[in-house]
């Protein structure tokens, strides 16, 4: 895997295609709002390394572009629109799910609990069969993801996946980043790591929620969980 889409770049999802092209992975944007999407390739394009950054004109396009898509929407209503529209189109692909339950409200930012149980299971229940569904980048706050990349020892990136096949898939893309990378578990333990999630709340000497491996393992042990 050398690409990966990127739909719905706003900070945090800028911050992961920047993360991406920096070590040297092709990049594809997409925003509904052109000038977002411009300023998103203006900002992954100054970080990319050995990588083109290039904008899908159409959603679809977007998702034709990668064997990997990330979802870096807001949760709820855009993510059930963006997969009502492509859902199909991902079948034999992998989707990247990034989000939290987080709503943005003129009165703040605050956090819900899905009925599902987490955000990444209401994305799951919106996918159609056959698409391989992996969970990563929601513990971690948006400047760790490049201050924490490259370290030595490397930082630990947890991350879940619906399937062993799916984890195998995307782990050589996930290892790209300069962090490494640790499938634990599956989507039903998405609400593990999100927000307030336990690989959200621990501490390392890298910060918050930044663990080196012998911190990881020390704290949740030296397993992947099983998927099923």
């Amino acid at each position: 895997m050398t690409s990966i889409s990127l739909i719905g770049p706003g900070r945090h999802g800028t911050a992961i295609a920047a993360l991406f092209a920096s070590h040297g992975v092709d990049v594809t944007l997409f925003h509904y709002r052109p000038a977002k999407a411009e300023a998103a390739a203006r900002a992954v394009r100054a970080a990319a390394l050995g990588s083109t950054v290039a904008l899908a004109e159409t959603l679809e396009a977007a998702a034709e572009a990668a064997e990997v898509v990330a979802l870096t929407t807001l949760w709820d209503a855009p993510q059930r629109d963006v997969l009502s529209r492509i859902g199909d189109q991902l079948v034999g692909k992998i989707l990247l799910d990034v989000s939290n339950p987080l709503d943005v409200t003129p009165t703040g930012i605050h956090l819900r609990t899905p009925v599902e149980g987490s955000a990444g299971q209401f994305v799951a229940a919106l996918l159609p069969a056959g698409v391989g569904h992996v969970k990563a980048f929601s513990n971690l706050a948006t400047a760790a993801l490049h201050t924490a990349a490259d370290q030595t020892p490397p930082a630990v990136l947890p991350y879940l996946a619906d399937s062993s096949a799916t984890a195998q898939r995307v782990q050589p893309l996930l290892a790209r980043t300069g962090w490494l990378p640790r499938h634990v578990g599956d989507i039903t333990r998405s609400a593990q790591i999100e927000i307030g999630g336990r690989y959200n709340k621990v501490t390392g000497r890298l910060g918050r929620t930044v663990l080196d491996d012998q911190e990881f393992t020390r704290q949740f042990g030296t397993a992947s969980l099983p998927v099923g």
